[in-house]
């Protein structure tokens, strides 16, 4: 199962660099929209504004949860990579919401599910 549990690091990393990518593009997004709403730019349909600053609002919020996934996956994978046991504990809670994310974080979540919850990977992390 060794092979498994690195192939899994793998993953967790890969995952980890794309929801990093994916909250710096929404940040830069956030920034753009605030361009609009911090220069007052008149535009001709009335509420652009307005709707800058919650489009504003969103893209950081969404941006901030993408780079604390990110950081939660980075971390999980630096854990299991030293083969802790909370890494162990810790992937599996993350696989448990990787599962609402289709196609790609379910797929991630089954396969840690499955690869977690071996038992050969079990003593390997309580040793």
């Amino acid at each position: 199962m060794t092979p498994h549990v690195d192939f899994l690091i793998r993953l967790f990393r890969f995952w980890a660099a794309f929801n990093a990518i994916i909250g710096m593009s929404l940040s830069a997004f956030a920034c753009a929209a605030a361009t609009i709403v911090v220069t007052g730019a008149r535009l001709e349909a009335p509420g652009t504004e307005v709707a800058a600053g919650v489009t504003t609002a969103t893209f950081t919020l969404l941006a901030l949860a993408a780079l604390v996934w990110s950081a939660a996956h980075a971390i999980c994978a630096r854990g299991l990579t030293e083969r802790r046991a909370w890494a162990r504990n810790a992937s599996l809670v993350l696989a448990v919401l990787n599962l609402l994310l289709l196609p790609f974080g379910t797929a991630l979540g089954l396969y840690t599910i499955w690869v977690a919850l071996h038992e050969e990977v079990r003593r390997t992390f309580e040793a």
